[in-house]
């Protein structure tokens, strides 16, 4: 099956199109938006000063943890990146079906 699907890509590459890479979704500006989304300015300081320097990724998950937002978040990420999909499909012609 795999090989099929490998042969039907490099036969047919113009009917195929390349996903967006890691580098082309900027998921550290997708976690300080989701930072300026936090109402408590208390804990919205104490976000965005975790996601600055090395170890951002780290301290930011320690502090949504310790805030108790875990489900904000992966909401917010999750939305985000339907988003991102949405208008990468559009752009390319591509159609979806939204849940």
């Amino acid at each position: 099956e795999d090989r099929k699907v490998a042969h039907d890509v490099f036969e047919n590459f113009e009917n195929y199109k390349e996903l967006p890479t890691k580098y082309e979704v900027n998921e550290y500006e997708i976690i300080e938006d989701f930072c300026f989304t936090v109402s408590d300015e208390r804990k919205q300081d104490k976000l965005l000063s975790s996601i600055k320097g090395k170890g951002a990724f780290r301290r930011f998950k320690d502090k949504i943890i310790d805030f108790g937002m875990e489900d904000q978040w992966y909401a917010y990420r999750d939305e985000r990146y339907k988003q991102i999909a949405i208008k990468w499909c559009l752009a390319n012609n591509i159609n979806f079906i939204d849940n």
